[in-house]
């Protein structure tokens, strides 16, 4: 027969094994069952490890924890009540890929200007005087003077006339021949020259050049001419052709300037002998 002590101690730890198994309770999840002890509760340091009995005779390993010790899962909140976040499109600034050309700056706006011709040659007259040298390889100097007129009945195209005259004198040479051998050239020294044709403007500029305080108005030219020489008593053709350069220096005046390439035909020693030469000029004139 067991003693009242004996009875005592049995029922206390009865009682502390009850209230273990009722805190672990708390703890095991609601989806795991959890059986009551069939068993009659173990006694001394066997009761710490003792095994709870299920109701499928498994043996579930429980840890007394306390219920302040046991980590709170957070329960996510439902998909429903998240907001929803509005995605905007963006849109990418293009970039100037390696190797490929960049698109030109903008131009400046302009106004659209028009301006009128500076000087106008169509239905008017040009007259003009020049002074000039001819070189014809002849042993004689011969610088002279020009005078002329040149009507446009259009802009580009115009019809000439002139008259030169040249005072001629022997060069060195020449006087050294006459001075040894007392003997003259057999060629004819220049005299007069009369000469009729056209003259073309191929083109139309203007030059801005500093300290003039203005542009230069300017016409490329081509000539070509036509007529008859004087030369110390021969008369025969004469022909000249070259390019010129017309500049306006106000609407109604001008200067010009002319290379021109000269052909005589003339009697040498009783023989007729083509003479060429070159003929630069510069002249100065107005319109009328």
């Amino acid at each position: 027969m067991r003693t009242p002590v004996t009875i005592a101690f049995g029922l206390v730890l009865a009682g502390a094994a009850a209230g273990r198994v009722a805190v672990a309770a708390d703890t095991i999840p609601a989806t795991a069952p959890v059986a009551t002890a069939s068993a009659p509760p173990a006694t001394g340091a066997a009761a710490k490890k003792a095994p709870l009995a299920t109701a499928s005779s498994e043996t579930v390993p429980v840890e007394t924890r306390s219920a302040a010790a046991t980590p709170a899962i957070a329960t996510p909140p439902a998909a429903a009540a998240r907001p929803v976040p509005v995605v905007r499109p963006t849109v990418a600034k293009s970039q100037p890929s390696a190797g490929v050309l960049r698109e030109p700056a903008p131009r400046p706006v302009t106004d659209v200007r028009v301006q009128s011709r500076f000087a106008v040659k169509a239905k008017t007259t040009q007259l003009f005087g020049a002074a000039e040298y001819l070189s014809r390889g002849d042993f004689y100097n011969s610088p002279g003077a020009r005078v002329g007129g040149a009507y446009y009945p259009v802009e580009a195209l115009g019809v000439e006339l002139q008259i030169a005259h040249y005072w001629s004198s022997l060069n060195a040479e020449g006087e050294r021949i006459k001075r040894v051998f007392g003997l003259l050239p057999d060629s004819h020294a220049p005299g007069w020259m009369f000469l009729l044709g056209g003259r073309y403007s191929i083109g139309y500029g203007k030059l801005m050049l500093g300290g003039l305080g203005g542009a230069i108005h300017f016409e490329p030219q081509a000539f070509l001419h036509a007529g008859m020489h004087a030369h110390d008593g021969d008369v025969g053709p004469s022909f000249d052709g070259g390019l010129g350069l017309l500049m306006f220096l106000t609407p109604k005046a001008f200067a010009r300037i002319d290379a021109a390439i000269v052909f005589d035909r003339e009697d040498r020693s009783g023989t007729a002998v083509s003479v060429w030469g070159t003929l630069p000029s510069i002249s100065v004139g107005g319109t009328l």
